[in-house]
């Protein structure tokens, strides 16, 4: 009788557990491999670059990013991760296939962008909880060569069509060139959002990654008032970013001492009923002391030009929802 309860009260957890989906955005800061792409300015991430950059040090930070991603959510695989600042597939099928995320058995597709350093956007998911049905890069029209968009639609658990919109926007910097560049990816991606309307009836949408601005800046409040944005802590519809007890951290990337949530999830309103939690993911082995400004901060790869042997200066997000 214990044990055939046991047995019962197993399976109804892993149908709870089965009907939730957990997506994450991460900005890998700089996953280069170490061979140069034609065409692009990679040079620096090469043995003879002035990061001298190896393949021992590529293994310890694709093993480090797949350790991440383990240790996100402690009762299954995160079902999909959009990740930023990753150069090229030898990067991802190296990620995916010989760290600890092999066991998943993770799927990834990404963009070719014309960014002139050859960075790119990606996103691997759980064939397991995620059928893809199909995907697009998106060319926003910019003054000068940036990230394309990743567009890609799942089948969640076979219940609920879900269109992510994964995006590492352009700089602030570079004065008006970069406001226009950031103004045309907004547009591309309310675009592209928008003609999902002819296509579902209900569509379920979310747009994430690093958006290089914080939630209340002009560009987001005025580009994307109509979506829930999880980073903004004055937003009354939804609690904002939890960071599993750390009081120290107040956001998911820290510039000269002040925290800024410039790593965003939006939502439409479509999807308000089915959130349950979104997170700034605090590891403890993802931060270090800061001993410039106190308290702590992202630890990095790379101390300047030094060698520091950590994995990314942004920390990750992630959404928790529970499909109806």
């Amino acid at each position: 009788m214990r044990l055939a309860l046991i047995l019962i009260l197993s399976l109804f957890i892993g149908h709870v557990v089965a009907q939730e989906v957990t997506i994450m955005s991460y900005n890998c800061e700089n996953a280069f491999d170490t061979l140069h792409d034609a065409g692009f300015n990679d040079t620096e991430y090469m043995p003879d670059g002035t990061r001298h950059w190896s393949r021992w040090r590529m293994y310890q930070k694709l093993r480090g990013i797949g350790q991440v991603i383990m240790a996100a959510d402690t009762l299954r695989p995160v079902d999909i991760v959009c990740l930023e600042e990753v150069e090229n597939d030898t990067v991802l099928t190296y990620l995916t296939r010989r760290t600890a995320l092999s066991h998943v058995g993770y799927s990834y597709v990404m963009t070719h962008s014309a960014d002139m350093r050859g960075i790119d956007v990606a996103i691997i998911y759980s064939p397991l909880t995620s059928r893809l049905l199909n995907h697009r890069s998106i060319r926003p029209a910019t003054l000068s060569p940036t990230r394309d968009i990743l567009h890609a639609t799942f089948l969640m658990h076979g219940r609920d069509t879900i269109d992510v919109f994964a995006t590492h926007m352009p700089s602030r910097l570079n004065g008006r060139i970069g406001t226009r560049n950031r103004e045309a990816v907004a547009d591309a991606l309310l675009a592209a959002a928008d003609s999902l309307k002819h296509i579902r009836q209900t569509p379920y949408i979310i747009i994430l990654g690093d958006m290089n601005d914080g939630p209340r800046s002009k560009l987001m409040r005025r580009k994307f008032a109509q979506f829930i944005n999880l980073a903004d802590t004055r937003n009354p519809a939804l609690p904002h970013y939890d960071t599993r007890g750390n009081q120290t951290v107040r956001g998911s990337y820290k510039y000269q001492g002040a925290w800024e949530n410039i790593d965003q999830i939006l939502l439409s309103a479509s999807l308000q009923q089915m959130y349950v939690k979104s997170e700034i993911l605090a590891l403890p082995f993802l931060l270090e002391p800061d001993t410039r400004y106190g308290t702590v901060q992202p630890r990095r790869a790379f101390t300047g030009y030094n060698y520091h042997g950590g994995i990314s200066d942004h920390l990750p997000v992630m959404l928790r929802l529970r499909l109806q």
